[in-house]
């Protein structure tokens, strides 16, 4: 179905095990999560590519007889409007110096979880693109000088998706893990907490809407 809009983008950091770091300094937040819509934040692009790609069909006796798959291996695209200073260093794995303060590239990189919310074109449904294990860059930092316009610059976090941490997640209806999972809000069987549960390593929420602040 048509999409549209960006709702908003919600980030974890998760261990080596697939759990969710809850922690404000470790972490993105006491309770585990991020979701990105503070004052003048959010995300103006979330471009999702390479979730499937065409086939290799395979001939016997002048026709196609079957066709060969290769891997789901997507990678994501984002621009941020604007996005918090220390949430952005933590999704890039970038760690803090405790003689100056500055923040320096660090590896291996950080395992970040992604619910990325869209919604229909009439705005009554919401779709989720889910991610458990993604790698973020930040390829470039461009600047230019303020004239009678303002020049800014755009956040803007290339990911790759890895496999998901735990082997028991994301899975297709014949057990098939896959990186990528995709649902509609009004989807018989849909389940918000669980699918929140599922890409976020265990999170669970007593609110409705949790709404981490800076």
């Amino acid at each position: 179905m048509s999409k549209h809009n960006i709702v908003k983008a919600t980030f974890a950091l998760l261990d080596d095990n697939g759990d969710l770091i809850k922690d404000p300094t470790k972490g993105l937040s006491t309770d585990g999560i991020y979701v990105a819509d503070h004052q003048g934040e959010g995300f103006s692009k979330i471009d999702v590519t390479a979730i499937e790609a065409a086939g290799t069909p395979g001939w016997g006796n002048g026709q196609v007889k079957r066709t060969a798959y290769g891997k789901s291996m997507p990678t994501l695209a984002l621009t941020a409007l604007d996005l918090d200073w220390k949430v952005n260093q933590m999704l890039k794995g970038f760690t803090q110096n405790a003689n100056t303060g500055a923040w320096v590239r660090q590896l291996p990189k950080p395992h970040v979880a992604m619910i990325a919310e869209s919604q229909s074109l009439d705005g009554n449904i919401s779709i989720y693109e889910c991610f458990n294990n993604i790698e973020f860059v930040e390829e470039a930092s461009n600047n230019s000088t303020d004239t009678n316009s303002e020049a800014a610059y755009s956040t803007a976090l290339n990911g790759t998706v890895l496999t998901p941490l735990k082997p028991d997640i994301f899975l297709a209806a014949n057990g098939v893990q896959q990186p990528y999972m995709v649902a509609k809000s009004t989807d018989t069987g849909f389940d918000l907490a669980k699918l929140y549960a599922e890409t976020f390593g265990g999170y669970t929420s007593t609110t409705t809407g949790t709404t981490t602040t800076k």
